[in-house]
């Protein structure tokens, strides 16, 4: 069992080391116009995290999550290439369904309060988008519109973990830091593509992008603890 556990932490670290090699290579190859290595290394971070909640305990975020992060990697491809921002995006909403699916099986309680900050989010991102969005073809405003609600759900639902029983305090905090940074990265993205060009926006998109997807993996895995430190149930 001590061996096993020993192997576990050795696959963690080196997918933690790959991933953070992959992640470097593919804003070197981006910032100097290797279009094919940066559209190969891309996805590699989403896939070492998804392998490392496949690899983790039994527990109600387990496949969601896992299902989300392979989702989240094909986006990376898919928007990656020229073009493929709508076939990214769609990616990346079934991501977020994944996601919001594996919170809500962990805490069904709605928790009204907490959708509030995550409405207003949503209200300004829409308003802030709708003059660009006003140019761009009904596909684009449809799948834009669509995804800001699959976000702000994805929010909600991360915020309703915070203090969800049965679980590991860190679980909520988990979920919800990666849920903002990652509609932080989102954002970034859409006020770049409908409103203003920001030059400087590439680097902190992927970062914050990466951390989300980490915080998210991370409730993931978090979660096969109980707050006694047993593993938590499925639901």
């Amino acid at each position: 069992m001590f061996a096993a556990g020993e192997r576990a932490r050795g696959f963690l670290r080196a997918g933690w080391a790959a991933g953070l090699v992959a992640a470097v290579m593919h804003l070197f190859a981006e910032a100097n116009g290797a279009a094919t290595i940066a559209l190969v290394a891309k996805p590699v971070p989403a896939l070492l995290l998804a392998a490392a909640v496949f690899r983790s305990g039994r527990s109600a975020l387990r496949l969601p999550v896992f299902a989300g992060l392979l989702a989240s990697a094909v986006g990376d491809v898919l928007i990656q290439r020229p073009g493929g921002f709508l076939s990214g995006l769609a990616a990346f909403l079934v991501a977020h369904v994944c996601y919001v699916s594996g919170f809500w099986r962990a805490r069904r309680d709605a928790l009204w309060l907490r959708a509030l900050p995550v409405a207003l989010f949503g209200a300004f991102m829409a308003s802030r988008l709708a003059g660009g969005l006003a140019a761009a073809g009904l596909p684009v405003r449809i799948g834009v519109i669509v995804y800001i609600l699959a976000i702000c759900t994805m929010l909600w639902r991360a915020a309703a973990l915070v203090g969800a029983p049965g679980f590991d305090r860190s679980v909520g905090r988990l979920a919800l830091g990666g849920a903002i940074v990652f509609a932080a990265s989102d954002s970034l993205i859409a006020i770049h593509r409908f409103v203003e060009p920001l030059s400087w926006s590439d680097v902190p998109i992927m970062v914050l992008y990466w951390a989300g997807q980490l915080g998210i993996a991370g409730a993931a895995m978090a979660a096969t603890r109980s707050a006694s430190g047993a593993p938590a149930p499925a639901r």
